[in-house]
Order: structure tokens, then C-alpha cells, then sequence
């Protein structure tokens, strides 16, 4: 059964995008933890610096950043979508953070979508920028030159610095309009990654990636995964949202137990680190300056976050700049009650706790260089 024999009314992919955002914004669609409430930092009282020493600029994908941080994948394609990208382009170019937009196969397939995303490029023509296409879009096409091409009007589409391939299997079986289609994609992938002369991320939607998918991408050469594991926005409570009022009970049920799935974002980001060398980003209800120093402690590089940045888009510029002062705050005074002069010194001389349960999952799952960070610091 296909997932439009669920229901009884089509939905267009221009609806499919603000479907989205009114979702994330009126209901609860975080789900499960992320585990960072696991983990806890061990201050110093007597830190031997003082708080303007601090720097927390990085550089990741041959860009600097004022943060470990990137605006993560949200909208695009209507005119919400283009009033958001607006707003979130131009707090990205003033901080100088990343941005990574929406999915853009809207406007891949509809010309008058593309403004929504062309204005992120107009917007933010100076910090990292990161295009976005999703993996049913290269794993369904057979003609190699059109994959290619395709990526490329994406990349040209926002003057991007990198590619990012979205991973949603969970999601394309439980949206309406789903293609959970997913066979041969690791070849397409590869291609690309040897086609482009930009850097490939490959990224999850909220659901985390293991160890095993980790070394399938580290096999193939992608410069970067992005972790988005469980305990931030669910897209299986966002897409049951959408269907609500046009399947039977017995099917809505299905999204209920289906959203107990997902790999916790700490335990995802500890699986990557095992298993790939590349450039890592933590995402997955990162909603601080707190959760943005555990993950770079953990290993990350840089962090993403989505839904916060959503929701203050849509009160005005002011709130989203707001947000990344106070974020960038939070990660500063961590910094100085750990006596973190720097990113490099915030991974690596700082001491975490972690409870129990959670160094027994590491053990469980043979997640050795989390083991040994954990260990060095007792």
C-alpha cells in the first residue's frame, strides 16, 4: 500500500512546507531525551584566565564562524518560508554562524519557489552556507548527469559552501507524500561526494545515526555528518499532525508507536565519533549554550540548531538575535568556569561526569573513544 492510499485528499508540496511550521510551532513535537542531561561538567572555581581571554570562533568547512554553530534546516518555497530565510540569513551573516536551509526540491521543481532560498545567498553572502537536497530525490534518479546537475543549481541556488543530503527514512514512510525509496543510494552519494568540488554532508532529520551508518558514510568520503539525533523535533509527531483528519484512527495510532524510535542525540553523536573521522555536528534538541559545550566537549565540531530559530523568526529579527547573544553567552561563562581559553581546550582539558547507566550503554555498544574521554577526565 503506498502512503497515498492512506488517505482521501492530496496535499501539494507547497502546502507540505507551512504544514511544517505550523506544526513545529502550535503542537509538542519534541520527543525523548537527548541524554545531555547525562552528562555534567566539572567547573573550576579558581580558573586562571579571565572571561575576555575567551574565544569561540572555529573553522569548519573552510569558513570561520564567530560560534560553534549553524542555523539548521528548516523552510523554504512559500512566502512564510521566504519571510523566515530572510530573517535567519541575515542573524547568520551578522554572527557569523552557519546556515543550512530547507529542503530544496520545491524549488528544484517549481521556478517560483526559488526566491524563498535565493534570498539567503542576498542575505548572507559571507558566512557558511549550506544547500539542502533529500535522499529519495538522488537515490530514485537513474541519469548520473542529472543528479549531478541537480546538486549543483542547488548549490548555485543559495552561492552554497557545501551540500547536504538529507536522511528521512522514518519520515518518508509516514508522510503522505512519501518516497521511501532508498535503494542505491550510497552509489549516488559517492558519486557525488566524487563529482563536487564542494564538501557533502550527510545529515539525519531527528532520528540519529548509528555506528553502522556512520562507517558507510566514512567508506564513501563524505566530509561531514550531522548527527540530529532523538530527544529535539519529531517528524513522526509533525507528520501525524498533517494526517490527522484524513486517515482512520487505527493508522494514526501507528505514528504514536513509531515515535518511540530514534538514537538519543549524545549516544549518536559518541556512535559517529567511532566510527568517522570527518567533521561532525551535533544536532537533536540542542536548545543552548549548555548542550552546545557538552557536544563539543563530546567531540563535535560545531552544533545545530532548527526549531528555537523557528519559532523566534516568526516574533521578528530581534528575538532571533536575541537567542544567538544569549547562546553565545551561556557558552562563554561555561568556558570560563572550565578555564577554556579556546574550542581545542574545551574538548580537551575539561572534565565531564557521566552517570552510570550511560557508560554502560558506551560499553555496551563498544564506543571506545567516549569511554576513554569519559575516563580521562576521572
Amino acid at each position: 500500500m503506498s502512503n497515498r492510499e492512506l488517505g482521501q485528499e492530496p496535499f501539494t508540496i507547497f502546502s507540505r512546507k507551512d504544514d511544517h511550521i505550523l506544526a513545529s510551532i502550535i503542537s509538542n513535537v519534541d520527543m525523548g531525551s537527548t541524554w545531555f542531561e547525562k552528562i555534567h561538567i566539572i567547573t573550576d572555581s579558581a580558573p586562571d584566565i579571565d572571561i575576555s581571554e575567551i574565544d569561540t570562533t572555529t573553522e569548519f568547512l573552510g569558513k570561520r564562524l564567530s560560534l560553534p554553530l549553524i542555523i539548521g534546516a528548516l523552510t523554504g518555497g512559500t512566502d512564510l518560508g521566504l519571510k523566515i530565510n530572510k530573517i535567519l540569513a541575515q542573524v547568520a551573516e551578522r554572527f557569523k554562524i552557519g546556515i543550512c536551509c530547507g529542503s530544496q526540491r520545491i524549488a528544484l521543481e517549481n521556478e517560483s519557489a526559488r526566491e524563498s532560498f535565493r534570498i539567503i545567498k542576498e542575505e548572507a553572502p559571507s558566512t557558511l552556507k549550506i544547500a539542502n537536497i533529500g535522499a529519495p530525490q538522488i537515490a530514485l534518479e537513474r541519469d548520473e548527469k542529472k543528479i549531478i546537475d541537480m546538486c549543483l543549481e542547488a548549490i548555485d541556488m543559495i552561492d552554497a559552501d557545501a551540500l547536504a543530503i538529507h536522511l528521512n527514512p522514518l519520515q518518508e514512510c509516514l508522510q503522505y507524500e512519501g518516497e521511501p525509496s532508498f535503494k542505491n543510494l550510497l552509489s549516488r552519494i559517492e558519486l557525488i561526494v566524487k563529482e563536487l568540488k564542494r564538501p557533502i554532508i550527510v545529515k539525519e532529520v531527528g532520528y540519529g545515526i548509528s555506528r553502522t551508518t556512520a562507517r558507510k558514510l566514512s567508506n564513501i568520503g563524505v566530509a561531514a555528518i550531522e548527527v540530529a539525533g532523538r530527544g529535539g523535533t519529531c517528524f513522526t509527531v509533525i507528520e501525524k499532525y498533517r494526517v490527522q483528519n484524513v486517515i482512520d484512527r487505527e493508522l494514526l495510532e501507528m505514528y504514536d508507536v513509531l515515535s518511540e524510535l530514534g538514537i538519543p542525540t549524545l549516544l549518536s553523536l559518541c556512535e559517529v565519533l567511532e566510527e568517522f573521522s570527518g567533521k561532525i555536528i551535533a544536532s537533536g534538541g540542542i536548545r543552548s549554550g549548555l548542550d552546545v559545550a557538552k557536544a563539543v566537549m563530546l567531540g563535535a565540531d560545531v552544533t545545530s540548531i532548527a526549531r528555537p530559530f523557528l519559532e523566534r523568526a516568526l516574533e521578528g529579527i530581534e528575538r532571533v538575535v536575541r537567542y544567538v547573544e544569549r547562546i553565545s553567552r551561556e557558552l562563554r561563562i561555561i568556558m570560563f568556569l572550565t578555564g577554556s581559553r579556546n574550542l581545542r581546550e574545551l574538548k580537551e582539558n575539561t572534565e565531564l561526569l557521566v552517570e552510570s547507566d550511560i557508560l554502560e550503554v558506551f560499553k555496551m555498544r563498544g564506543l571506545r573513544k567516549c569511554i576513554e574521554r569519559v575516563m580521562r577526565c576521572t
